[in-house]
């Protein structure tokens, strides 16, 4: 008996390590990740900003599409490079704020 309590010990120790591996590098990764994912983006229509947005950088189309259906009326578009989202949120109320685009109703005060 003296034996299995021993293995046990030992076998719990090994998975504590592994735990402590496992938390360490998913910490690390969190530190080191800048999750460059959301863009901003500008609809024009006839030379003059309409519209002031953020998105996945994957959904691009998505968005333009949803925004049609929604009835905004653009004729051009553009957008910056990817960065993480709090900074592309802290950009585009500053954008809104400054150009006051027609068809932004949040941040536009």
């Amino acid at each position: 008996m003296n034996n299995i309590y021993t293995n046990n010990q030992t076998n719990s120790n090994a998975l504590l390590k592994l735990g402590a591996i496992i938390l360490g590098a998913y910490v690390l990764n969190s530190l080191l990740s800048t999750d460059n994912d959301t863009v901003n983006y500008i609809l024009w229509h006839k030379k003059r900003i309409v519209y002031h947005g953020i998105c996945y950088i994957d959904r691009m189309d998505a968005r333009l599409n949803e925004h049609e259906l929604r009835g905004l009326i653009f004729d051009e578009f553009d957008y910056d490079h990817a960065k993480p989202r709090t900074k592309a949120q802290v950009l585009e109320q500053k954008r809104i704020q400054r150009d006051k685009p027609k068809y932004n109703v949040h941040h536009n005060y």
